[in-house]
């Protein structure tokens, strides 16, 4: 398992003068991103205030160094998040040599990890969009996990007290912020059921947003060819990567789930590779 990564930002409004960067060295991370002066996110042309929002999260795929793809498959993650300018990214299995990459081709981005060694998470946030706290700010947590994996009994339970945690993490947070979480969580719906569901308070993206068929699976032999399977009559495939959403009890904040895809479909050619055996899922709100 990766430790979870979380945190705690301003999502702004509109831009303002530079204010000094903090951070706290809690569990929990508490911060305040120094602002941009500009900005392409989508706005309302009268305010400035941003319209919508994107989360996208992804398991790149970090562990396997299969022909020495790492390189070329990590600059395919960095192209997929340049296209599609998602304002928080959550990453997992991400070792430092693609970390070294990430920060250096994604500048526009802010990065946060659990650590640096091994395999690790990390959260990307925009740079220009997360900021100091004012009037107008949408509060918001950020939190990302890699959950154990196998089917073992042993793993299963380890995952599930995983989960219930980052559930607790969610729904302990202020109930003025709004809280984001996703990654690979391994989960199967047996074990899903047996944490007793999602809190009543917690949505799941997918769900949400309508159950598009076409996004049912996000591990999926069937069409992921980067895991080779022996069996032609058996292809396995799961929903193990998941995004979830606990709305502000605040009624002034609009914050509403509209979309959600599955990102990274394409081969990179010179490989002839997907750039992870997982597909990256991303939300879409109207703010």
């Amino acid at each position: 398992m990766e430790c979870p990564l979380s945190g705690a930002e301003a999502l702004a409004g509109k831009s303002k003068a530079s204010q000094k960067q903090t951070i706290s060295t809690s569990d929990v991370k508490r911060m305040k991103i120094e602002p941009s002066t500009t900005t392409s996110a989508i706005v309302d042309n009268k305010t400035n205030a941003k319209k919508s929002f994107k989360v996208l999260s992804w398991n790149i795929d970090g562990l396997v160094e299969q022909e020495n793809t790492i390189d070329i498959r990590t600059r395919g993650v960095i192209d997929v998040i340049k296209r599609e300018e998602p304002d928080a990214v959550f990453l997992q299995e991400v070792i430092p040599i693609a970390f070294d990459l990430i920060r250096n081709l994604l500048p526009e981005y802010d990065s946060y990890t659990g650590n640096t060694e091994g395999y690790f998470v990390v959260i990307l946030t925009r740079r220009e969009l997360f900021k100091a706290m004012y009037k107008n700010s949408i509060e918001t947590d950020l939190m990302t996990s890699h959950h154990e994996s196998g089917t073992e009994e042993i793993a299963s339970k380890e995952r599930m007290k995983q989960l219930k945690l980052c559930f607790k993490h969610m729904t302990d947070a202020p109930s003025h912020r709004i809280a984001l979480f996703g990654g690979d969580l391994n989960i199967r719906e047996k074990e899903l059921q047996k944490v007793g569901d999602v809190p009543s308070s917690i949505v799941d993206l997918w769900i949400a947003t309508g159950k598009r068929k076409e996004c049912t699976y996000t591990w999926d032999i069937n069409r992921n060819t980067n895991v080779y399977y022996p069996s032609t009559e058996y292809r396995p495939r799961a929903r193990f990567d998941r995004l979830y959403y606990r709305p502000s009890t605040q009624t002034t904040i609009q914050f509403q789930p509209v979309y959600f895809e599955l990102e990274g479909l394409e081969k990179l050619p010179s490989i002839k590779r997907y750039c992870s055996d997982h597909w990256a899922i991303q939300a879409y709100f109207d703010i």
